[in-house]
């Protein structure tokens, strides 16, 4: 038997159908906002990139607990030096234990007690030096915390220049591409008009495949230089960076200029004040392990409350005492530890010294680099000016069947050598003037 569909039910159908479309529409269109919602975009400056990085870092973050550690650490030394309050508790069962004492028969019984003691340290040579020592270390941990902070917006200027460097050679790839594009269409239209060969056209195809792969090579490049930006700026992997500054912005050959100009101040330097404060721990440790030659002087009361008291009681209630150490004789194990500890302060010292020297050397290499680095820079920039006017007029003369698809090809392959150089030339500045500013403590 045939079931027959009445109006009702066709409505029924027609309802329910809409329902499902409206309801596929609403799940695509929720998917579309949480996606964007999801991926956060940063537009950055450089500068606006070194401030997040400072902000976000990871690496910073854990400098700055590294900080809080030390001071933690520095009041847990000064509290060795004041008064330490113990309380014990203790219960005692003999489990019937007896003992003769003159033909007397003495049971144990059960005891119990409550003891509070406080002791405060009179006198430790090691004591102070301790304080001294984790002073040292709560200032080496913020001259850390600066030098990493230092590095940070190294990497992160070096990343963000970059992508600048890779994202202005994509640009000249795709310029290079759409001019090798329209001379092998004009080359394709001589050969099907009879005026030319299809081998020049083939060849000039070849150049476009190439440079087409070299363009999708240097987008990844671009894709793993944004990555590690990421991590640097201590974002999600999802997240959109849109750079705002330019190539034209960052390379200024007067802001370069000025940065010659500038004295170098070595005692700025992080690298140079973290070994300055190892020497200082040096000299503390040598303090250090002739203080463990001195006495050490402490005294103590004592009060013990007896909620369980023996048949036999002879020990008093309170008791007040000092107690003290002193380390005579070690069969020299503390001359030799003392002795080892200046042999430490010379070797960080010597340490120092080579510090400095390789500052110096430092210095004037990035001075040479910079200006090496805009010298070539200027000769790049007049060599791009006339390998372009080159291939303009090999094209000119291409369209008028005065130059062969070799010419062309060779002027093209001079072209993308010489914007290469032109690139690197480029990023050669950039990086001179961030080891530079490293050098000179303007992070």
């Amino acid at each position: 038997m045939k079931q027959r569909f009445t109006v009702k039910d066709t409505n029924i159908i027609y309802y329910s159908i809409m329902r499902i479309k409206k309801g596929v529409i609403l799940l695509l269109f929720s998917t579309f906002v949480f996606g964007a919602w999801a991926q956060e975009r940063l537009s950055l400056s450089l500068v606006e990139a070194r401030t997040y990085a400072q902000r976000y870092n990871r690496t910073l973050k854990n400098a700055g607990l590294s900080i809080q550690q030390a001071q933690s650490a520095q009041w847990e030394s000064i509290s060795r030096g004041l008064p330490q309050v113990q309380v014990t508790g203790a219960y005692q069962n003999y489990l019937g234990a007896t003992a003769n004492f003159q033909g007397m028969k003495i049971n144990f019984g059960q005891s119990g007690s409550m003891q509070t003691q406080i002791s405060q340290m009179i006198f430790s040579g090691s004591y102070w030096v301790g304080i001294q020592l984790s002073k040292l270390s709560k200032q080496i941990a913020e001259t850390s915390r600066r030098k990493s902070e230092q590095d940070i917006i190294q990497q992160v200027t070096a990343s963000y220049n970059s992508i600048l460097v890779s994202e202005r050679t994509s640009e000249l790839l795709k310029q290079n591409k759409a001019n090798l594009l329209d001379i092998h269409k004009k080359t394709q239209a001589a050969v099907n008009a009879g005026a030319g060969t299809q081998t020049d056209a083939d060849q000039i195809e070849v150049q476009v495949s190439s440079m087409e792969n070299m363009i999708k090579s240097n987008e990844r490049q671009t894709e793993v230089a944004y990555n590690l930006l990421r991590v640097q700026l201590g974002v999600t992997a999802n997240t959109v960076i849109v750079l705002k500054d330019s190539l034209s912005n960052l390379v200024s050959t007067e802001r370069s200029l000025a940065l010659l100009s500038e004295q170098f101040d070595i005692t700025k330097n992080t690298s140079l004040q973290l070994t300055q404060k190892q020497v200082e721990v040096s000299k503390q440790q040598v303090k250090l392990q002739k203080a463990n030659w001195l006495p050490v002087i402490s005294g103590y009361y004592s009060y013990t409350y007896k909620y369980i008291k023996p048949m036999v009681d002879l020990s008093p209630s309170s008791v007040l005492g000092i107690q003290a150490s002193w380390p005579l004789f070690s069969s020299g194990g503390l001359l030799s530890k003392v002795k080892q500890a200046k042999l430490q302060v010379q070797m960080n010292e010597n340490n120092l010294a080579s510090l400095q020297e390789q500052l110096q050397v430092q210095e004037k290499q990035a001075r040479f680099n910079l200006s090496n680095a805009l010298d070539k820079l200027s000769l790049q920039t007049k060599s791009l000016d006339v390998a372009n006017r080159v291939f303009a007029d090999m094209s000119r003369k291409r369209d008028h069947g005065m130059a062969s698809s070799l010419d062309i090809t060779t002027a093209s392959n001079n072209l993308l050598q010489v914007q290469s150089n032109y690139v690197t030339s480029l990023y050669e500045v950039l990086t001179a003037n961030a080891d530079l500013e490293l050098l000179l403590n303007k992070y």
